[in-house]
């Protein structure tokens, strides 16, 4: 029999493994910081936010309107102003030059609502992502600055899509509420003299000195939340960013709350 060979040992290699280098909580915290510094501004649009389009528009006619069909039309579009219409997919300021595209209003199944095809000219309010917007400021805070575009629509710029290099936050001190506290209530005390000026002194009721006090309550309270506890201010110059009467912004979103669009900003 031949003889059994003996495994040789394997030879232990006296190299050691390097150990595995620990990544400084610091350098995680300056790139999470540093994603966070970047504010997705979409590729710019340029054009207005109104439009004029002529539409074909399918309008609900109540049973009541079944005889004239104008009045039901008229009514209908009324009830869309000011309101985001899907069909149009924008929300519509006014209307003119509406045809019905049928004498006739057809019913279904089962419902007394007639439908009724029409065209009119319509002017739209389409903001799209990209869009250079305008607006006054209305509030601020550390979270966000708050804008009414035209006295009617609401936009929001947070404060993560505010650059940090350019804009900081300045909290007011208390010399400073004080004076736009009192600012405000005395702006508030002369409008409710001019008021009670207007009429005689003995029509005045109680319930017309109620709504004074009301009023000059709702005065400050809207003055305290448009001021708050301080405002955005641009890095170096210490310049309000609402000192101009207004606010220059880019569009990011567009949000539809049922038939109420608002907008979501970002400063540049």
């Amino acid at each position: 029999m031949g003889e059994k060979r003996k495994s040789q040992p394997k030879e232990v290699s006296s190299k050691k493994s390097k150990p595995l280098k620990k990544t400084s909580s610091k350098s995680t915290k300056v790139s999470s910081e540093s994603k966070r510094s970047l504010i997705p501004y979409p590729e710019l649009v340029d054009g207005s936010s109104f439009c004029e389009c002529t539409s074909k528009l399918t309008v609900t006619l109540a049973p009541v309107h079944s005889c004239d069909l104008w009045t039901g039309t008229n009514e209908a579009l009324n009830s869309m102003l000011l309101r985001f219409v899907p069909q149009v997919r924008g929300v519509v300021l006014s209307y003119s030059k509406v045809t019905p595209l049928s004498d006739t209003a057809l019913l279904f199944n089962d419902s007394p609502f007639g439908q009724l095809d029409i065209s009119a000219k319509l002017l739209l309010w389409r903001p799209i992502a990209g869009m250079a917007l305008s607006g006054s400021i209305n509030v601020q805070s550390p979270d966000h600055i708050g804008l009414l575009l035209w006295d009617t629509f609401n936009a929001s710029i947070p404060a993560s899509f505010i650059p940090k290099d350019k804009y900081e936050w300045r909290p007011f001190s208390d010399e400073e509420i004080s004076i736009r506290a009192s600012t405000a209530s005395t702006n508030t005390k002369s409008t409710d003299v001019d008021t009670n000026g207007d009429g005689d002194a003995d029509e005045t009721t109680d319930s017309a000195v109620q709504s004074h006090i009301q009023q000059s309550v709702a005065s400050l309270e809207i003055s305290g939340n448009k001021f708050g506890s301080g405002e955005w201010v641009r890095r170096g110059t210490s310049e309000s960013v609402g000192s101009s009467g207004s606010l220059d912004f880019v569009v990011v979103d567009v949000i539809r709350a049922n038939d109420v669009l608002s907008v979501t900003g970002a400063l540049r």
